[in-house]
């Protein structure tokens, strides 16, 4: 398995590297001028020229990113644009409230969307199974901004009083306070990825479940019970793993939208604050922690790929 995590860690090192160059390129490509922003509309260009000279914009883009580059390599982010703080201090509050949601978001998929997809192939064509997918099919559908703002209405004007829809209480504050904020938001993240999960799910079940060793098993007088939740269902999880992995990319990129209508402090919300100002510095930091996150949650799914088949793990200590 050691094998298996340098192989993933090596090829990860390009993506991360190709994926600050877009975000690096892209960003200076979107309209606005972070100096002109911070000197104001009526500056003369000689304010808005020592501006960018300060903020080291004035440089060619390759000297900009390869400033920037030798500079995250030595743990310095860099400074906010628009507060003039270290980047690391802007996003250091934040965190903790997007990885919360995430976090949340991702528990609420698996403790839902695995049992709803093994419950829909045990009744296959029957009225659960059909309500199950067409259940699936609609959360998948809905964007989840929209599933946002009927959350919003439906407990901030027909519901008043169940959740709070806005908003944010820190754990060390108030731990049931804190459940109960983050819990919209993070249905609402759920909800496309459980009907994903789901429909997953039982798919690989019902291929399962028709196999001659789980006919071999019913034959020798082995509980169903147990076939299905110990035996069938750990190999149905092997391609539900790989849906998981991608399912990280879907959350983090709903989360900016989620937390933006729920008024969460996370990352998501400072990066469309972030965009506005053309805080470059800010931005590109947000979204190279998105890109971390995604092939750190990938590797592991590939590790536990491995743990949950012995070919996999076969294949790797061969090679050692």
């Amino acid at each position: 398995m050691l094998g298996l995590a340098v192989k993933r860690l090596t090829q990860a090192v390009p993506v991360l590297l190709l994926v600050s160059v877009l975000s690096f390129l892209l960003l200076r490509a979107a309209p606005g001028n972070p100096a002109q922003l911070q000197a104001g509309l009526n500056a003369s260009p000689t304010v808005v020229d020592a501006i960018a000279r300060q903020l080291g914009l004035d440089k060619p883009l390759y000297v900009q990113y390869w400033i920037w580059l030798k500079n995250l390599f030595s743990g310095n982010l860099g400074v906010s644009y628009s507060t003039g703080e270290p980047v690391t201090s802007v996003l250091a509050p934040r965190v903790p409230v997007t990885a919360e949601l995430g976090l949340i978001s991702i528990v609420l998929t698996v403790i839902a969307g695995i049992p709803l997809g093994v419950w829909a192939a045990l009744r296959k064509d029957g009225p659960v199974d059909q309500a199950t997918r067409a259940g699936a099919l609609a959360f998948v559908a809905v964007p989840n901004f929209v599933l946002a703002l009927f959350l919003v209405l439906l407990f901030g004007w027909w519901a008043q009083g169940i959740l709070p829809y806005q908003g944010y209480v820190p754990i060390s504050q108030s731990l049931g306070g804190n459940l109960s904020h983050v819990m919209l938001p993070a249905i609402c993240l759920a909800a496309g990825p459980i009907g994903i999960v789901s429909r997953f799910t039982r798919t690989s079940m019902l291929e399962v479940l028709g196999t001659e060793y789980v006919t071999a098993a019913r034959a020798l007088g082995v509980p169903w019970l147990r076939i299905v939740w110990m035996d069938a269902l750990r190999n149905a999880l092997l391609p539900v793993l790989t849906v998981l992995g991608l399912i990280t990319g879907y959350v983090i990129s709903g989360a900016v939208i989620v937390e933006t209508i729920f008024g969460l402090p996370g990352l998501g919300a400072l990066l469309v604050q972030s965009f506005s100002d053309r805080d470059y510095t800010v931005t590109i930091a947000i979204m190279m922690i998105g890109a971390i996150v995604f092939v750190i949650v990938n590797l592991l799914v590939d590790l536990l790929y491995g743990v949950a088949d012995p070919r996999v793990r076969a294949q790797y200590l061969r090679r050692a």
